[in-house]
Order: structure tokens, then sequence, then C-alpha cells
């Protein structure tokens, strides 16, 4: 180091050494950068499994192992958590049959496959007519408000509040609902992207309304649209780019096994709603293709007229039949006098004569002296004159029929709506009064507004892959589309719904926006927000079945015996015993069932020796499939095979039922049926019932 003129002089090295330190010790003094933020986990990938390898129906189980029971229902998310509401069947309840109401039920799930049950949204009570609960979050009030169907309560449907989505929830006043709409059954709730609520719902079948909901979502506002499709039921309302879709039952019919699924369109909650061209008019004459009833726009009024036209009958999608409808004195939907002219092409036609109030209640069939074969022209009359309707075909009276219900009303056409879709062309129509007037004439040459043409929905599934349709959940996902996931009961007509199961598939879209049809498989959803999901431990499991893939069957009684052998894992006390079990009636449809009134009894042996014995009330046993549980206490040594047996004296009354795989789920052993009250069994390789046990070690 030098000094010049009295100044210190700083060689380059030490200059870049302090300049070095300096940079430290500024460094020193600034906040320490922040943590890079853990990245957010990506969702999770859920097979829905909805059949078994066979194609059999598969029973969905919960974190404990019990059938799910909540139906009729519908999926929502909450925050980064899945939940399911629907109506319990566990303890007996019967539509129209009794009012033994089991509540509604609610469960929740990280990914749609493994399902906590969170116990009642809505307590048991007496009711007959408790279904459908739909669950939306209000975020102004931040209440979850909760819609039900009571076709006994002032206006049909019930409102509950809670502040969380497992309840407790607690009843609001009763909503009042527009007179003309007039709702009655099944429903839906939607929430628009601006927070507008609709309640979406059909009275029986007849027509559905889409209706705008008070801020609170307590009440209805008072807009209201009624969408031009019939003998529907069952709707769901959800919104996909700008679009709004409507999906429904088509046809209506409670807890039947197939039923379609149809939906609507539109660009407003609030209409108008469009579905297929079920009328066209090609080459001169209305040709129309299922839709149900298209009636005149006049004729509400009309009394004594005769009412003629040329009609084709068309063969149906499947098969040769034909059929063609036509209608007089309809004061409005299925509400007056419907005719069907119907044959197969051989042998002689059919007239079907029937007075319908929503379903048939009078009816005579008339054979004609010929044959009616698909796509021959055929002139028909009817003449109604006070309570007379005088039929006539190519000129030929037919059939005359007495009957003063329908004094007025107008005319129509009918195809029905189903999987055998009917067709028929129609030309030439002339309504002429009693003195001479001509009150309605349309020889199709121009459009079609002379009538009020149905709307019928646009078909993605004849049967909703084994049941009906419950609702399409709109997933919100934290990237990306929702997941827009169908749900459908999978209904059996049984006199024990609950056992019915359920068909859940993301519905996919082509390019123009329409939806693709059903494929009724196994499906996969990706989630997210979601994780991967467990079944609850079981304390001191020893050996096990587990709970994927399993149906249920229902034979135990009389000389029937079933039984599952498994191998113990260990040496102790066979601390507990489990097995999936339900009761039944074995009456078909909707009449009350007779469930068993002996016991269902449980053996354990060794093979040689019984070495335990009890049984279990029919009151103790549920009507959905639950795990069943008795603790034996007896020792079990590793290794050593025991089998469980199950049975019951009742014979003159239905049945216990269990749930089983033939998947071969369990590798300890094989399931195994006698026929002669326990005398023999015989094996059923890769059969295993739904079981499991305990042991405490010595």
């Amino acid at each position: 180091m030098t000094c010049v003129f009295g100044i210190r002089k700083i060689t380059p090295a030490t200059a870049l050494f302090t300049a070095m330190a300096l940079i430290t010790a500024l460094l020193s003094l600034a906040p320490p950068p922040a943590r890079a933020a853990a990245p957010r986990p990506a969702g999770t990938t859920t097979e829905l499994a909805n059949f078994d390898a066979g194609g059999n129906q598969v029973t969905r189980y919960d974190t404990d192992g019990n059938a799910v029971d909540a139906h009729d229902g519908a999926i929502q998310r909450f925050g980064d958590t899945y939940y399911l509401y629907g109506t319990s069947y566990d303890c007996g309840y019967q539509w129209q049959v009794n009012n033994t109401f089991c509540g509604f039920k609610v469960y929740s799930s990280p990914d749609l496959a493994h399902w906590t049950d969170r116990g009642y949204a809505a307590k048991p009570r007496d009711c007959k007519f408790c279904f459908r609960p739909h669950t939306v979050h209000n975020k102004a009030t931040g209440k979850y408000v909760m819609w039900v169907n009571d076709q006994e309560a002032a206006d049909r449907f019930r409102v509950y509040t809670a502040d969380r989505p497992t309840g407790p929830f607690t009843e609001k006043p009763v909503p009042d609902l527009p007179s003309a709409t007039p709702c009655t059954a099944d429903l839906d709730v939607f929430i628009d992207d601006d927070g507008t609520g609709y309640l979406a719902c059909s009275n029986a079948g007849w027509h559905i309304a889409v209706i705008k909901l008070t801020p609170d979502y307590l009440r209805v506002a008072g807009p209201y649209a009624v969408t031009g499709v019939t003998r529907v039921e069952a709707p769901s309302l959800f919104k996909r780019n700008g679009t709004y879709y409507l999906t429904m039952s088509d046809p209506n019919c409670g807890y039947c096994v197939a039923t379609g699924t149809s939906y609507l369109t539109a660009k407003s909650p609030l209409g108008p709603w469009h579905g297929r061209d079920a009328w066209t008019v090609e080459d001169g004459a209305l040709v129309a293709k299922g839709g149900l009833y298209g009636l005149s726009q006049q004729g509400d009024d009309w009394t004594d007229y005769t009412y003629s036209f040329d009609v084709a009958p068309l063969p149906a999608s499947s098969g040769t039949a034909a059929q063609a409808g036509f209608s007089v004195r309809m004061n409005r939907d299925d509400h007056g006098y419907l005719f069907l002219l119907s044959g197969s092409g051989t042998g002689n036609g059919k007239l079907s004569v029937l007075r319908r109030a929503g379903s048939t209640t009078a009816s005579h069939v008339v054979t004609l002296d010929k044959p009616v074969v698909a796509g021959e022209w055929h002139h028909v009359s009817v003449t109604a004159a006070g309570s007379t309707l005088t039929t006539s075909i190519d000129g030929v009276q037919v059939d005359s029929y007495t009957d003063a219900t329908y004094p007025a009303g107008k005319v129509g056409v009918r195809e029905w709506n189903g999987a055998a879709l009917e067709s028929a062309r129609f030309d030439n129509v002339r309504v002429t009064s009693a003195d001479g007037r001509e009150l309605l004439a349309d020889d199709f040459s121009g459009d079609l507004s002379k009538w009020i043409v149905p709307t019928p929905g646009v078909k993605i599934s004849d049967d909703s892959c084994g049941g009906q349709p419950a609702q399409v959940a709109t997933l919100r996902q934290r990237r990306g589309d929702p997941t827009y996931l169908y749900f459908s009961d999978l209904w059996n007509f049984h006199t024990n719904e609950a056992r019915a199961n359920f068909y859940w598939q993301p519905l996919t879209f082509a390019a123009d926006g329409s939806i693709e049809k059903l494929t009724c498989s196994n499906t996969r959803v990706h989630l997210d927000p979601g994780h991967a999901g467990r079944q609850r431990p079981v304390r001191g499991l020893d050996q096990g079945s587990g709970a994927a893939g399993f149906r249920t069957g229902c034979d135990i009684a009389g000389n029937v015996r079933r039984e599952q052998r498994f191998t113990a894992g260990r040496s102790g006390r066979l601390t507990s015993l489990a097995v999936t079990a339900f009761k039944d009636g074995t009456e078909e449809g909707r009449v009350q069932r007779t469930p068993p009134d002996e016991p269902l009894t449980i053996e354990i042996t060794d093979g040689a020796t019984t070495l335990w014995s009890g049984s279990v009330a029919a009151t103790g046993v549920g009507w959905a499939p639950r795990n069943l549980t008795v603790h034996p206490r007896v020792k079990v040594e590793r290794g050593r095979p025991y089998t469980v047996r199950i049975g019951s004296a009742t014979t003159a009354k239905g049945c216990y039922g269990l749930a089983y795989s033939d998947g071969d789920p369990y590798r300890g052993g094989t399931a195994a049926v006698s026929t002669d009250g326990g005398a023999t069994f015989t094996a059923e390789p890769a059969r295993d019932l739904k079981f499991f046990t305990t042991v405490e070690r010595n």
C-alpha cells in the first residue's frame, strides 16, 4: 500500500475483496427469499364400476362396507369434497304402498368411489311421497338449501337449510309455486353463473316447468316456462358453453326397469326449449315420428264434429308392426279419446279405442276385416255427436262407442315416443261441424301453423342403462371444463328398491354441442380437486373379500342354504364375523311385500364340528345390503379352513339375500350352495360372499 499526496492508494485486489464483503453484508440484511409454494395436487382419476365382467349391475358400498342407500337424489361438489344426497329405502319404504319413509341420507367422498355415510339430511317420519333431495349452496346467505318432493305437502315441495353440507337441515316455510305450473313431482335445482337459482319440476309426467327462484333460493320468484314435452319426468338442468340443457326421463314410469333419457336445449333457462323435429312435411304430407300428442291450435270448445283424414301407418323402429294414433275431444294432453289403428301386415288389423285421463280409464278393441299394412293409405273419419263416437275406415263403419266423459275438445295426432318409435303419414285433414261448417282444413302444402307441434327430446339412451335418469351433476374443475356426470337409478320395479344400483358416466359432447349416446359401460372420470379415498380400516381384520364388484341375490329360505369357506390368517379368538345381508319379499311389482318371518341363522364349522351357531331376528335385518355382524369368540388356528353357513327356516314368506362376486375376490376359500336343507353343498368356483372376520390373538 502506498500514499500519493496524502491519499492512500488501494490495490485492485484489495478493492475486489472490499466490494465482495460489502455485497455479502447487504445480502445478509435482505429478507430471506419466499419459500416456493407446494404444487397443488393434480387431482385423481376414478374408475366408475357400474357392471362386473359378466355385465351384471354391481352395488356401491360405503367406507364401512354397507350399501350406499341414497337413491333418486343428486351429487354436488362443495369445496374439495363430493356429496351424494338421496332417499333411503333401508327401513322398507314403498312408493304408494306404505308411509314408512326412511329419511334422506347424505354421503361424502373425495373421489366418487369411496363414500362415507354422514347420516340423515332429513330424519325418517311418516311420508308417503317423499323423494328427490337436491342441495345447492347460496353464496350470498352462506346457507346450503335442500329442496325435496313431498306430494302430501302444500305445493308438493319442502325446503330445508343448513350451515354445512351434511346438516343438520332445518325445514323452512313451504314454497309458494305458481298455480299454473302445476308441478307436483320430480325436481332439480340449478344455479346459473350469475348466482340466479331455478327450479325444474314435473307434474307426474305430463310436462316440465322451469321456474326462477328468489335470491335466497327458498321460494319461487315468479317467471317460469313450461316446455313442450309430455309424458316425461325427472328433469335435470345444466349449462355448457352458453347453452342450457334439460335432461329427462322419456317416457315417465316410476321405478321402471328401463326408461329412456332425452334432452332439450335453450339459450335461457326460461326457454324457448328445443328438441328434435318430430313433425315434418314431406311430399305434401305430415310425417309424425314419435313426439306423442300434437293437437290442433283451435278446438277447445268444439263439441259435435267429424274429424277425417288419410293415414298411412309406417313401420316402427324395430319390426314390421305399424300403428297410427289420433284423438278427438282432447281438452289437454292425454285427456280425451285416443284411437290406435294398428297391424302387423299379416292377419286382421285392429282399432283400439281408449278413454284417457293421463292413463287409460276405459277401452275396447275392434278387430277389422282386413290387414293393416305398413305404408298403405286408409281414409279414416270419427264423428263425435253428443255422447256417441262413430268411426269409419275406408268408408265402412267399424265402431260406435258411447261415453259422456268429454263433451268437447281438440283433434290431434299421437305417435309413441318410446324405444320402438312409432311413425305415420297424415294428409287431407278436415274437421267439419255438425251443421257443415269447416272448422279446420290442412292438406300440408304449407307450414304447421295450424297445430301445436310436439317437442320431443333428443334421445341419448332408450333405457338409461337399465334404470331411470336422476341427474346430470356439474362438477367444476380447478383447471379446464367442468365434468358433466350423468346419474341414473337402476330401478327394477321390484318391491325392494333398497337394492337398486346406480349408473354413473361423464357425458361426452359432439363438436356441435349435442350430447353423445350413453355407452352403458364402466367408465372413468378425472376429478380436480380430488384424491384417492380408502375403506375404513377394520380393527383386528384377519380375512375378508373386500367391497368391490359385488352384486346381490335373494334365495335363502326353506331348503336353500349358502356358505363361505375361509382360512384363518392367525391363531386366536374369532371375535367377529360379518356378512353383507338383507331381506326381501318375493313379489314383483308395486304391491305389498311379505318379508321373512323367521330368523336368519348363522353357523361356523371347522368342516366336522359346529363351533358356534346363532340367529338374527327378521327385524334385525334391513332391506338394504349391510354388514350383519356376529361375535362368536371361538378359537381358530392359523392356516386351518373354516366355514360360515347361512340359512333360514322361513318358507311361506320372503327371502334373505347376500352380496356375492363371481370374480374370485377372496383366494382363501370359496362359496357353496345347498338346496336340500344343508345335507349337501355344491361348490361355486370363483364365487365368494362378501364377508370379513376379525381375530384377537391369544
